[in-house]
């Protein structure tokens, strides 16, 4: 992150003459209109990069909320676990599952 410094050096006077040139253009303009009008035609590029920082993390965002839906449905198809929507988080099974002395014996069985 050492080009941080360089960055906000370079956008935080360009953000100042921004916001200076807005209020230039709203006192000096003949209405209110037409000062709105001249602000939405020099500010439609900034519209855009908010548009495309707010649409990058909001598309990983979705997806990371998407994959972990699918993780948790798939975790409940293997071990059939039912949980509740109310109250504590207690798993019940649908039907008994092995228990890891039986898979063993069940596995040795097999000699």
């Amino acid at each position: 992150m050492e080009n941080r410094g360089s960055l906000l050096a370079v956008a935080i006077p360009l953000i100042a003459f921004k916001i200076w040139f807005e209020m230039l253009l709203l006192s000096y303009a003949p209405d209110r209109g037409e000062g709105l009008t001249w602000i939405a035609a020099t500010h439609w590029p900034l519209l855009i990069v908010i548009g495309i920082l707010i649409a990058g993390p909001g598309i990983a965002i979705y997806r990371l909320v998407r994959v972990r839906r699918k993780r948790e449905q798939l975790r409940r198809a293997e071990w059939m676990i039912e949980t509740p929507s109310y109250g504590p988080r207690s798993a019940v099974a649908s039907r008994p599952q092995w228990s890891v002395w039986e898979t063993v014996s069940r596995l040795e069985r097999r000699e």
